[in-house]
């Protein structure tokens, strides 16, 4: 019930307690609830049964706060590549259901940022472990990243 990094490195998988469908209705509102914008949303799995294939739930959700990201692309540019953010909904072979991202403060350090983006990076993800959480079913109460 807690979040835990998965092993690769620089992303957060945190499990949810709830079904595949609640989990990403409950993203959609922890996204609207702290302000930001939806992009757009990518049904993998009705994707894959358009194409004649079969894949477990699986949805990506794209989202952004330009007022947090634009500080963060004016000092590094290239960390476009990387925003908006996202997060995916997934249900693994198990049946077990997960909301996956990458660490923000990880993707700044592999873009080899200075530290004045990092600081701006710290509160993204303390903000996107809250996110997670709150989608999962759990407390949206968080420590500050480590």
């Amino acid at each position: 019930m807690t979040a835990a990094t998965a092993p690769v490195q620089g992303l957060v998988s945190v499990r949810s307690t709830l079904s595949f469908e609640k989990t990403a209705e409950c993203l959609l509102i922890a996204f609207k609830r702290r302000g930001m914008a939806i992009y757009a949303s990518v049904d993998h799995a009705a994707n894959a049964r358009a194409a004649g294939l079969e894949l477990r739930p699986s949805q990506l959700f794209i989202f952004g706060y330009p007022e947090a990201e634009g500080p963060v692309i004016a000092r590094c540019p290239a960390l476009g590549l990387d925003l908006p953010r996202k997060m995916l909904v997934y249900e693994d072979r198990d049946g077990l259901v997960w909301i996956g991202y990458h660490d923000p403060v990880w993707l700044g350090q592999r873009h080899g940022v200075g530290a004045d983006v990092l600081t701006l990076l710290r509160p993204m993800a303390t903000s996107f472990k809250g996110i997670a959480l709150e989608a999962g079913g759990m407390s949206p109460l968080v420590r500050p990243a480590e």
